[in-house]
């Protein structure tokens, strides 16, 4: 089971603690966290952790596991890197929950010390109750724990994702831990966690086999080819002594013809000659690789660090990270995903299947698709869906709304910008939309929005798949499929001289209109029975029972605002409910015509709503039965005679 609403885990844990009532929306493996728990006598209301050891404790733990520590530590600043700055900690901990070594920054580091996540506290379940460290030590697996699924307050605020570690034997041995704020929740976030674990486990292997002199060769090739990114080790005089798979993939070149060899034979950039002369480090430099004798180029994040041995520089280490998968990374901790299919799309009037079937055609190619429809029918759906249905499913998907961003902007967002390109520009510049995008789809909403200008800057990527960051003068290759959504109908607009032409027979490759929920008033039901169980699930009103005539309501109504109004006017109605059942009276009067329906004998609108909009027009204008038929657009005496027919009594 995914996660579920915030405010409904809250209320779980409440459900718990207070009344001792476990609600089977918990999962299992919480629910047998915090049984564990209570039978510990953990307080459920503690702030901060209870247990820590002493400088002398922690420094004594700290030297038995130094083995541990030691092949962990490079592996856990690897992990970091790819977190930093996202207000994330990595952390190691032994067999029993004490925590031993905590990366992460100052501003957080202050935040964990307030709760007592720091080195020396114990966390595990005997001490602080259900949480990820202490939780995956009692279970011996990875989980991820979140919000209030932890069993102590101090905790809610936080996500934590751990994995045990295990010697040759199979001895649980340590936990690696991430944690970082509720809100940054990821599923991918405990994968990273559980993969690290396993290259801690790998090496402890390696080590347990080689023991001497081969253990330290050994341990330096795995310990290389576990790394994510290429590593050449270099001495003073620019000689290569070492490097790992990650680097002979990225340029294409074996170990045998670059160990030995000057850095500067292999490549053809000047920064190899500047970093051997330079003391300083360089961190995460942008570059284009040159590999010499070769057409091949790549662009990489450079970083280099100085190599001591008793405080004397004997070389120096780089790493060398490719920009797709950097961007990979960062799409996925910001939420670059599309997270609808095909078979998430509700409905089977013919004029939606038709044209989901046209989409799924559209999706099996790699033509730009234009989807038009009034606002609120799903184009964002539907655009979500087809890219899932890709082949570019496992790349990213980058939302943006033409019409939210204020023009000015707009460019810069798309295409990025260089350092100093204008005033407020991020120092060391920014890569835009579509370098983020690479391999993936651009969904360009509201695409009648954008200005003039910005339509001649976006018809030249499609033309010449490449861009240019905004202040600079570098040509970037983009591999992206555009989707392009609007209510407008271009063609109109390109007679008014707001679209160019050239740009909409470009976007309009493949046409797809989707139909208001007016001309599929057969899906309303089932759309509506979906939104329910979802909207319930969320707000706390399970089950929910619906009486027939509500759908019947709903299907009366024209639904301007298509399925995002029908959704809303769900989402109000459940909350406006008392009881347990949804009834036309929980509708708002706007559904049941803005003139006298009751008047017009001849719509086909059944009793029992007819009966439900009389009661709560006199409710809502508190027996004043004038107001009631103004409100209603008739006369009082044929109100009298509408509640008279419909067994609708007067208010005393």
């Amino acid at each position: 089971m995914g996660l579920i609403d915030k405010k409904l885990m809250r209320k779980l844990w409440e459900d718990f603690v207070y009344r001792r009532h476990l609600n089977p929306l918990v999962k299992t493996d919480i629910q047998e966290a915090w049984l564990r728990s209570r039978d510990h006598g953990v307080n459920p209301h503690v702030q901060s952790a209870t247990q820590l050891l002493s400088s002398e404790e922690l420094a004594e733990l700290q030297q038995q596991k130094q083995e541990l520590m030691w092949i962990s530590l490079p592996l856990m600043e690897n992990l970091y890197s790819f977190v930093k700055g996202s207000s994330f900690l990595v952390i190691l901990c032994d067999e029993k929950g004490w925590l031993m070594k905590t990366l992460g920054e100052e501003e957080t580091l202050e935040l964990a010390d307030k709760i007592k996540f720091i080195d020396g506290a114990s966390w595990s379940e005997e001490a602080m109750g259900a949480n990820a460290i202490g939780t995956c030590i009692a279970i011996n697996s990875p989980i991820q724990v979140w919000a209030s699924e932890h069993y102590t307050e101090a905790c809610h605020p936080w996500t934590c994702s751990a994995a045990p570690i295990h010697d040759a034997s199979g001895e649980l041995i340590g936990v690696l831990n991430m944690s970082g704020p509720v809100e940054k929740v990821h599923p991918h976030t405990l994968g990273m966690v559980v993969s690290t674990a396993a290259a801690i486990e790998k090496q402890l292997q390696i080590i347990e086999k080689t023991r001497g002199n081969a253990m330290m060769k050994s341990l330096l090739e795995a310990t290389t080819d576990t790394l994510s990114e290429g590593m050449i080790i270099i001495d003073t005089a620019g000689k290569i002594l070492k490097t790992n798979e990650i680097l002979h993939r990225i340029i294409c070149k074996k170990e045998h013809e670059l160990v030995g060899k000057d850095i500067n034979e292999i490549f053809d950039n000047g920064f190899f000659q500047e970093i051997g002369a330079s003391k300083a480090n360089v961190i995460d430099q942008e570059i284009k690789l040159k590999i010499s004798g070769s057409d091949r180029q790549a662009r990489v994040l450079i970083t280099s660090k100085g190599i001591f041995q008793h405080k004397k520089k004997i070389g120096k280490l780089l790493t060398i990270k490719e920009i797709h998968k950097v961007r990979q990374m960062i799409n996925q901790f910001s939420g670059n995903q599309a997270k609808v299919t095909f078979r998430d799309i509700v409905g089977e009037n013919e004029k939606i299947r038709k044209v989901e079937l046209e989409a799924i055609a559209a999706a099996r190619s790699d033509s730009n698709v234009l989807l038009t429809g009034e606002s609120g029918t799903g184009k964002d759906i539907f655009a979500q869906a087809i890219h899932n249905e890709s082949d570019r499913r496992y790349k990213p998907f980058i939302a943006i709304n033409c019409g939210g961003i204020p023009r000015d902007l707009l460019g810069s967002e798309l295409f990025g910008y260089e350092d100093g390109a204008f005033t407020g520009a991020r120092r060391g510049g920014t890569p835009g939309k579509f370098e983020l995008g690479e391999g993936g789809t651009i969904f360009l909403d509201e695409i009648a929005e954008m200005s003039l200008e910005m339509q001649v800057l976006l018809l030249r990527v499609l033309q010449d798949k490449e861009v240019v960051r905004i202040g600079g003068y570098k040509v970037v290759p983009v591999n992206v499929r555009i989707i392009a959504a609007t209510n407008k109908n271009l063609r109109e607009e390109v007679e008014k001289g707001n679209f160019r032409e050239d740009l909409f027979f470009r976007l309009n490759v493949i046409p797809l209109t989707l139909p208001p929920l007016r001309e599929r008033r057969d899906d309303i039901p089932r759309l509506a029975e979906y939104f329910i169980e979802k909207l319930a699930m969320r707000i706390g009103k399970t089950p929910l029972k619906v009486e027939p005539s509500f759908y019947d309501a709903l299907q009366q109504y024209e639904w301007p605002g298509n399925v995002r109004e029908l959704q809303n006017i769900l989402e109000r109605a459940i909350v406006k409910g008392d009881g347990n059942k949804l009834v036309p009276g929980d509708l708002p009067a706007e559904l049941f015509g803005d003139a006298s329906f009751l008047a017009k004998e001849e719509l086909p609108i059944k009793d029992e709503i007819k009966k439900q909009a009389l009661m709560q027009s006199i409710e809502m204008c508190e027996g004043n039965y004038s107001r009631a038929a103004r409100h209603l657009g008739i006369s009082r005496s044929t109100l009298y005679r509408q509640m008279e027919r419909y067994g609708v009594s007067k208010l005393r």
